[in-house]
């Protein structure tokens, strides 16, 4: 019983005591943090080729998961729906791909020819 407590209190506070992993505080506007980091990766990722395999994939996993964090006002929910870990997580994930997508963007790896293709397995995003 007493589990169902603290779940339902958290859904109504939206917030969390602890992310469970070691050196990753808990933020307490996340989901406002994950928005505005999948608004920048998507108009950032415009500074690449429309055919670059990179760019598809980015913009595809962004776009899903800023639709996700958009849908569900509870961090809880977004974490659920998304299946990845603590949104701290994917807040750190977020912030790494910004530093990607520079590196792409000074690296042109699609000015080879041959270009990346997003896997089979991503189709979902």
């Amino acid at each position: 019983m007493r589990l169902s407590v603290l779940s339902s209190s958290r859904l109504l506070s939206n917030t969390k005591d602890s992310t469970g992993i070691a050196g990753l505080p808990v933020i307490e506007n996340a989901r406002e943090v994950l928005i505005a980091l999948y608004q920048k990766t998507l108009e950032d990722a415009e500074g690449l080729p429309k055919d670059a395999g990179y760019r598809d994939y980015v913009t595809k996993l962004s776009k899903y998961r800023l639709t996700v964090c958009e849908k569900n006002e509870v961090v809880e929910a977004i974490e659920k729906e998304i299946g990845t870990g603590e949104i701290e997580e994917l807040i750190q994930e977020a912030e790494d791909e910004l530093k990607v997508l520079e590196m792409m963007k000074e690296w042109k790896p699609w000015a080879g020819g041959g270009h990346w293709k997003v896997p089979e397995k991503f189709a979902p995003y």
